[in-house]
């Protein structure tokens, strides 16, 4: 049963790459506040241990296995959430990866990239949109990027896909917008998550935390709460008034 007392009672939010990071702080938060949520991950087990924690704590929550990078699992996906669910009043669409670095690319890793990064968030957007019209306050969100309002050497392909995805989240908060959808962008900055520890030589995980936290004007690297709370206000009718907007979380790093 959704609790409608707490903030998103009674919607149910579709998240992607909800089994790690700052996906599964957004689920968990959406849950906390009511929702039911429909976590989608290409780690099976993952996303299934976010949701068993959620219906450990009281909350309602349904986990999938999907590699969203391939067309048939993700089309299997829409299909198993057109039958499950009449209603989606909130899509996240966060499943991103960092691809290939500075020119490093080839056909194969930056089509990898602008697949999962671009392609997936549009095309599930277009596809769940009949269940998004079902609801009475549908919130579209996309986890852009900093990279993807400003140049970063090191991942040109990277900061093309989320330049991509905030011109698409525009256009789409201006096409949808007479209907009463919103969509809106996050742009994270740095985040400490097992994505981007990863990134870092063995052993030099802490020492590139510490550097990256130097050039932050608030002195500290992002966590995943810090993301999953901006993600929260969109969802929920408090930014019921907001559209078409691009919302750095980077402790002024962009300023």
């Amino acid at each position: 049963m959704h609790d409608s007392t707490k903030i998103l009672g009674g919607k149910t939010a579709l998240i992607t790459a909800a089994a790690s990071g700052m996906g599964r702080a957004g689920a968990r938060l959406f849950a906390a506040h009511g929702a039911h949520v429909i976590l989608a991950d290409v780690n099976a087990a993952g996303a299934k241990n976010v949701a068993d924690e959620i219906l450990g704590e009281g909350g309602s929550a349904e986990a999938h296995g999907v590699d969203l990078r391939d067309q048939t699992e993700l089309d299997s996906f829409i299909t198993a959430v057109r039958s499950g669910h009449d209603v989606i009043d909130v899509l996240h669409n966060h499943a991103g990866i960092t691809g290939p670095r500075e020119l490093e690319f080839d056909a194969a890793n930056w089509n990898e990239c602008m697949t999962l990064n671009a392609w997936v968030p549009a095309y599930l957007t277009q596809q769940l949109l009949p269940l998004l019209r079902n609801s009475a306050a549908a919130s579209v969100i996309f986890t852009a990027s900093t990279a993807g309002v400003r140049g970063v050497a090191g991942l040109p392909v990277y900061s093309a896909t989320k330049g991509a995805v905030i011109q698409f989240m525009k256009s789409l908060s201006l096409l949808l917008a007479p209907e009463g959808i919103r969509a809106n962008a996050i742009c994270p900055g740095g985040t400490d998550t097992a994505g981007m520890r990863a990134a870092f030589q063995e052993g030099a995980v802490d020492a590139s935390l510490s550097a990256i936290a130097t050039t932050i004007p608030l002195g500290r690297v992002g966590q995943p709460e810090d993301i999953a709370t901006v993600a929260l206000f969109l969802a929920s009718d408090a930014s019921k008034y907001m559209t078409g907007t691009v919302i750095p979380v980077d402790g002024g790093a962009t300023v």
